[in-house]
């Protein structure tokens, strides 16, 4: 294939990873994963386009001029006869008939009922406003088009002229020349031609976007040494000491972080400041690019505010959801307060509460809580490429491969291992299929994840009889996660003293050392121990081959994916022959 396009997800969300319904919206979650989380119209029509026209007009930054009809008829033009426009027809169905369900549950609803969901939800607001914090004060940083302003600080004259990151397949950004013409982020390539003719595509460059976020960061720093990074282009920072200590206003510190990220990069950014970190994601998209905006914190203003906002404007409300929404005649936040008796009854616990929160401006006041020590706060770790479709079998299995060993090298720089690994396939027809399985030990060797990976996918293949004939995604992802805490030099005691005396320059007293064939310089006296250390190791990469091999080999028995099944409990006092000798204690 000529033209790829890689995603870097922590899971395997298709779409603009801008928004996150999945987790609120029970109800709806294969829907949503299916149609993408860009907004919808609230169209109902599923004979046509519908959310997946709309999915390429909601807003963004440097898209207000935008003809929103001209994009959508370009979109179902290009797309009607595609075998993606008639899964969204299908996907579109589904959501309608949800949707129909819900009102016919809203229509029998007596008068009674709703005056008993009103006081229920109202006990639950009297709540909700006795936590209110107003105490803090957050800052959501937002790089401004940060792919392409990369490469467009690395190439002057792309300043002037329309470009997207990635290719024909996918872009995952586009400048904001570009975004003049409705081309975005999560459009094809091709259709992103077709609106601009002119578009020039660049190779996505991972490391350069590494390089300068890394250089972003050190700014973030000195304003919240624990801030918050939820990708590389932006970040969330707790101000609220800064100020206090510098004797800044919100407004002057916003002002000074972002003179400082451009001095330092080259680059702009844009800030929200709020006293939630919901609110100051909102606000950052307000004055883009190279802008910002402050909510003071105080209710009143904030409840003013938040009433006026499109219910699409909040992280969290996806398309699908304010389209179920839309049904319930709710288009802002406001509208959410007015009709919340008839959430509450209607959604999901999750789902009401957090509507309800937003209504309120609550929530998310606080910085999440960081995992025990050893724990792990990421769930999976993944790599998935889109490419034009293909039935060369050899190429995917080179890819799975590729993604594979990829998923490793995050592991290792992470220091984590993984228990599970998933294998994603999206088909032409965009159907997609997904298989895991699970290892009695956590591994980050890349060779056992590639292997298994390999395995699930011609299992799936073989199974359908090769009923997959095109494939237009593949994705490889790790899960079940535990820190890797081994230790991999031959004992601690020795590396420390080993570390010591190269840096004194001298030998102990009591004897000489040697240097192994592992590069630890070791005390003659801890030799058997140290030689020991790596017999045990050899003995458990054996054992961890054997048990790869039976694994693989009851997958490809059984033609499918398995999870793994709770064993005994372990007894903890007990010691492997690898612990005993300086492993994992």
């Amino acid at each position: 294939p000529a033209s790829v396009s890689r995603m870097h997800h922590d899971s395997f969300d298709d779409g603009d990873a801008s928004s996150e319904d999945g987790g609120f919206l029970d109800e709806f979650v294969d829907a949503e994963r299916a149609l993408g989380t860009a907004s919808g119209s609230g169209g109902s029509e599923a004979s046509t386009s519908g959310v997946f026209t709309s999915a390429f007009v909601n807003h963004k930054a440097g898209m207000d001029e935008v003809d929103k009809a001209h994009v959508r008829q370009v979109v179902h033009d290009m797309s009607k006869d595609s075998a993606h426009h008639r899964n969204e027809q299908v996907r579109e169905t589904k959501v309608l008939s949800k949707i129909r369900e819900m009102l016919e549950k809203k229509r029998k609803l007596s008068d009674d009922q709703l005056r008993r969901y009103q006081r229920e939800v109202d006990v639950f607001v009297s709540a909700l406003e006795t936590k209110r914090d107003l105490s803090k004060t957050w800052i959501h940083v937002d790089m401004d088009a940060f792919y392409a302003a990369v490469h467009t600080l690395r190439n002057p004259e792309y300043a002037t002229i329309p470009i997207a990151v990635g290719g024909i397949g996918m872009i995952s950004t586009a400048n904001y020349v570009a975004r003049k013409f409705g081309v975005r982020s999560a459009m094809p390539g091709f259709i992103a031609k077709k609106l601009c003719p002119q578009l020039t595509f660049v190779n996505s460059d991972f490391t350069l976007y590494k390089h300068y976020a890394g250089l972003a960061r050190e700014v973030f720093r000195t304003y919240d040494p624990e801030f918050d990074a939820l990708s590389l282009d932006e970040a969330f920072l707790d101000v609220t000491g800064y100020l206090v200590v510098n004797k800044l206003t919100p407004e002057e510190a916003a002002s000074k972080l972002r003179l400082e990220v451009f001095q330092k990069t080259g680059l702009t950014c844009s800030a929200g400041v709020a006293p939630t970190r919901r609110l100051a994601k909102i606000l950052s998209d307000v004055n883009k690019p190279d802008g910002q905006m402050i909510l003071r914190n105080d209710r009143g203003e904030i409840l003013t505010y938040l009433h006026a906002l499109p219910v699409r404007k909040v992280g969290g409300v996806g398309k699908v959801l304010e389209r179920v929404l839309q049904a319930f005649g709710v288009v802002t936040v406001g509208d959410l307060w007015t009709e919340r008796a008839a959430v509450h009854a209607l959604f999901t616990t999750t789902t009401a509460e957090f509507l309800l929160q937003v209504s309120l401006g609550v929530g998310t006041e606080l910085r999440p809580e960081k995992p025990e020590q050893g724990k792990v706060s990421r769930k999976s770790l993944g790599q998935e490429e889109t490419f034009p479709a293909t039935s060369d079998f050899q190429f995917m299995e080179t890819k799975i491969t590729e993604l594979a060993l990829e998923v490793a090298r995050g592991l290792v720089t992470e220091n984590l291992r993984a228990r599970t690994v998933v294998v994603k396939i999206k088909q032409a027809s965009f159907e997609v299929t997904q298989r895991q399985v699970s290892f009695e030990f956590a591994t980050c060797v890349g060779e056992v994840l590639a292997q298994a990976a390999l395995t699930l996918f011609r299992a799936e293949t073989n199974a359908k009889n090769q009923q997959i004939k095109a494939v237009r995604l593949l994705g490889v992802k790790a899960s079940g996660l535990e820190k890797n805490d081994e230790d991999t030099a031959g004992g601690v005691q020795t590396k420390v003293d080993a570390v010591l005396f190269r840096e004194q320059g001298v030998l102990p007293v009591d004897g000489v050392s040697f240097t192994c064939h592992c590069s630890a310089l070791v005390l003659e006296t801890e030799r058997h121990t140290h030689l020991d250390w790596h017999f045990a190791r050899e003995t458990l990469r054996l054992e961890t081959e054997a048990e790869t091999a039976k694994m693989l080999a009851a997958i490809a028995s059984r033609g499918h994916g398995v999870k793994r099944k709770k064993g005994k409990e372990v007894d903890k006092t007990q010691k492997t022959l690898f612990q005993a000798f300086g492993g994992k204690k």
